[in-house]
């Protein structure tokens, strides 16, 4: 059965405050997966509102997966059986595909439907490549049932493709816009690249705060680097200002994105983290927070 998680009268809305320019160098190729049996509805509308805007280009990936745990299990198996799993994978991956094709005809915007007939491999095998071929990834916050499935397929793409993730909030209904963006900074390589992934977009922003949050007082060297970081943003004509919480580690996620909440941010950008347990990739603490509970849309990258 397949899920449309939006009301059937939704629509985006533009803040008239914050009008968008239309841009032709922000995201123009942008990759929506839709493989865990429902559509995210705010993702889709939000990926189509960004290319829109860049005058860009919709993928909706569909597809199903059939991993089989054990795989030397496959020969005690009638091949019959393996027929059968694949055509309801096939009929279920055509009626996703008819059911996505119906919403982005209303989005007027340039689109196409991949679907996948890799019904073997995961739902994070079957997204990796056209990962890789997109500008952008758009996903909806993990929630809802299958919530591990949902983040082993987050994480996998996040780490694995090498391109921005957006997560778009299941609640947001607004078109992406440029008033206000919280950059949550910390010096890594996960930060660096997600400033710089997010660098056309915040370039048009009205205002940036650039948002640091530890644990104690900050060195002066540390502070230097803060300083630095704010030269830097101004030389790629982004006007930031420095705002710093205090928070136990454990917390970081939250503070962040009650900060967002608190200054009406139209976008929140952060490093993405991850770690290796057991073969998978698992999300750090806040990376998951933000992922299952930012308020606003969150552009990600490891």
């Amino acid at each position: 059965m397949i899920g449309v998680n939006t009301d059937a009268d939704a629509h985006v809305s533009i803040d008239p405050r914050h009008p968008i320019p239309e841009d032709d160098t922000v995201f123009k190729d942008i990759l929506v997966p839709l493989l865990m049996g429902d559509i995210p509805s705010a993702a889709l509308r939000a990926g189509c509102a960004l290319a829109r805007i860049s005058g860009g280009h919709v993928t909706a990936l569909v597809g199903v997966s059939q991993t089989v745990p054990i795989a030397e299990t496959w020969a005690y198996y009638p091949a019959g059986v393996y027929e059968s799993m694949r055509d309801c994978a096939a009929a279920t991956t055509q009626a996703m595909a008819d059911a996505t094709a119906d919403c982005l005809k209303s989005e007027s915007v340039p689109f196409q439907i991949r679907q996948s007939q890799e019904f073997w491999s995961t739902p994070a095998e079957i997204c990796i490549e056209p990962a890789r071929q997109s500008d952008l990834v758009v996903i909806g916050a993990i929630a809802g049932d299958q919530r591990e499935a949902r983040e082993r397929l987050a994480s996998s793409v996040l780490v694995s493709s090498g391109r921005p993730m957006l997560v778009v909030p299941a609640s947001y209904n607004s078109a992406p816009g440029f008033g206000k963006a919280v950059i949550a900074w910390k010096s890594s390589r996960e930060s660096a690249r997600a400033l710089h992934d997010a660098m056309p977009w915040l370039q048009r922003m009205s205002s940036v705060d650039l948002l640091i949050v530890d644990e104690g007082a900050r060195s002066s060297y540390a502070q230097s680097l803060d300083a630095m970081l704010i030269g830097h943003l101004e030389r790629n004509q982004v006007g930031a200002q420095l705002v710093r919480r205090s928070a136990p580690a454990a917390q970081v996620g939250a503070i962040i994105d009650i900060h967002a909440q608190e200054v009406g941010a139209d976008l929140l950008v952060a490093g993405g983290y991850s770690h290796s347990r057991l073969r998978e990739q698992v999300l750090g603490g806040a990376t998951r927070f933000l992922m299952e509970h930012a308020s606003v849309p969150t552009l990600l990258s490891h």
